[in-house]
């Protein structure tokens, strides 16, 4: 049986820079590089490609 982590929502703004986090909008990993960017790590990303996000969006952290 495979067991999936709890994800629990938080705002993108109460994130640490070099956390990895869940974006619900593109079902994609990205780890959060500034205030603003962040560099979605799964599926096509390969970490090296800056995103916006706004410091009142919606993530998700896995616990």
């Amino acid at each position: 049986m495979t067991t999936y982590p709890t994800r629990y929502r938080i705002k993108f703004c109460d994130i640490a820079v070099g956390q990895r986090f869940f974006d619900p909008v593109s079902a994609e990993y990205f780890v959060k590089q500034s205030d603003t960017l962040a560099a979605m790590v799964t599926g096509p990303g390969d970490g090296t490609v800056p995103d916006e996000f706004e410091a009142d969006d919606i993530v998700g952290m896995d616990h």
